[in-house]
């Protein structure tokens, strides 16, 4: 069985290349967040403007740990997929792996706390958003 995932497509442009064209590897780390955002708008209906500037709550990355597999250059479309590897009550651990055709290009884990803003500290997931999460384990 594997894990359901969200898929979001990006195309390389010209802000996330070097001057041949070439992805600038810390750009990749901005798409990333990106579909991690995306997902959480799309497929847990959480919207990173209502988690933060509503509710004053954030997810603060504890550990990330890339790979970089093959360069992608400009006009490339990606595939990123977002993938739950482990969901605890207070952080979730996401996979998330960018592919041009049949090729993986890189991938990341990314160690995500939830806090509230306004003591600095971790905190339990809403319900209905951990029960939202729960569905792509």
């Amino acid at each position: 069985m594997t894990n359901k995932a969200y898929v979001v497509r990006k195309i390389i442009r010209m802000q996330h290349c070097d001057p041949g064209g070439v992805v600038f590897t810390p750009q990749y780390f901005n798409l990333f967040v990106e579909s991690i955002e995306d997902w959480f708008r799309e497929g847990i209906g959480f919207e990173f403007s209502r988690m933060v500037s509503e509710n004053r709550q954030g997810i603060p990355a504890m550990k990330i740990v890339a790979r970089f597999y093959k360069p992608s250059v400009l006009g490339e479309i990606l595939e990123f997929k977002v993938k739950v590897k482990r969901l605890r009550r207070q952080n979730i651990l996401i996979n998330v792996e960018a592919i041009c055709g049949e090729e993986k290009r890189c991938s990341a884990d990314f160690l995500h706390g939830f806090a509230s803003l306004s003591t600095l500290s971790l905190t339990d997931w809403p319900e209905e958003v951990y029960r939202k999460l729960e569905e792509y384990l």
